[in-house]
């Protein structure tokens, strides 16, 4: 999968925000957010490192 694709871009910037939201506020629900948008990187494009 090109790394320019929209669909992962915007994936990459809602896990940048995610990953943000957790550092300032760590808490039950920015933790589950943030590795259930993991798990779907991970699923949309296997193999792929997520940027961070």
């Amino acid at each position: 999968m090109e790394e320019n694709n929209p669909v992962l871009l915007s994936l990459d910037a809602e896990l940048n925000h995610l990953r943000s939201a957790y550092s300032q506020q760590p808490n039950e629900q920015n933790r589950y957010q943030l590795v259930r948008l993991e798990q779907l990187i991970h699923q949309w494009a296997p193999g792929r490192r997520a940027r961070g």
